[in-house]
């Protein structure tokens, strides 16, 4: 089965290469967008890049099979392949294999996690572009995805939804969903919710914050930031006296993590420890 599709890629007169010189021809005149070819077995990691990508100026095709994805390469004119350690008619290294031979200036990410050390070493002796870890981490490989379009600069991403389980956070409008409950809140507190969720486990500093969310030569005061950390205690049910989502660090600065259901209570208005004053609607 291999050599059948081999002989039908390597023919420079097949379809698929009539095809693709077409496409590449016509691609010159398409408005700015990423074209990626997902080679994946894994349909949860299929379903996570489709959501990912919604809103994106990105077009995604899947194929689970890298033969089936190796016509694809002829048919759709990918600017990028991001290729897992998929088996079939041919398994991940042979598709790599022909691609380069044929298509040596195509990028070509191949994604291994734990386990997957035997076909990194692979991939990496047969020339893939980049090697990224999975599970994959959304926001980066977007960018690097983005850096292999052809005018990456005019391939405008949106921010992505950071999903952490519990917590939700839209990419560009002011709200997220806690538990599956829609909060809304201001500006600032969404860039500093955003900040904190992009850094989960991370000790930021107080400077690294106020310069992050309100710029670095602003004139923002220390106790801005503390009020509207108190603010995003309370929306996320956080207690003032024990919290549990964004904990101070004595000396360093804070850190974001996202508690289990039940680690924190909410902070009733008016009760001991709560903080009317600084409540924003």
């Amino acid at each position: 089965m291999r050599a059948d599709v081999v002989h039908g890629w390597e023919s420079d007169n097949s379809q698929f290469h009539l095809r693709r010189r077409a496409c590449t021809a016509a691609c010159r005149d398409l408005p700015d967008r990423l074209a990626v070819l997902l080679v994946e077995q894994d349909p949860e990691v299929v379903q996570q890049l489709s959501e990912i990508l919604v809103g994106q100026p990105v077009e995604i095709r899947s194929c689970a099979d890298p033969a089936t994805a190796l016509l694809e390469v002829g048919r759709t004119c990918p600017d990028v392949v991001l290729l897992g350690p998929a088996t079939g008619r041919l398994d991940a290294i042979d598709f790599l294999d022909i691609v380069r031979r044929h298509e040596p200036d195509l990028p070509v990410v191949a994604g291994a996690g734990a386990g997957h050390g035997i076909f990194a070493a692979r991939a990496a002796e047969m020339g893939v572009t980049a090697i990224v870890p999975r599970p994959y981490r959304p926001q980066e490989l977007l960018r690097l995805l983005r850096s292999f379009a052809a005018r990456p600069e005019n391939v405008d991403l949106r921010p992505i939804v950071l999903d952490l389980g519990r917590l939700r956070i839209d990419g560009t409008i002011p709200q997220f969903w806690l538990d599956g409950e829609l909060v809304s809140l201001p500006p600032m507190e969404f860039l500093l919710l955003r900040y904190f969720a992009e850094r989960v486990g991370a000790v930021l500093t107080r400077k690294d914050l106020t310069s992050a969310v309100w710029g670095e030569h602003s004139r923002a005061r220390s106790n801005t930031l503390t009020v509207h950390i108190m603010r995003l205690r309370k929306r996320l049910g956080d207690n003032e006296h024990d919290p549990q989502w964004i904990r101070a660090v004595r000396g360093l600065g804070y850190q974001f993590t996202v508690p289990l259901p039940g680690a924190a209570l909410p902070v009733q208005e008016g009760s001991p420890g709560g903080s009317p004053g600084v409540h924003q609607v």
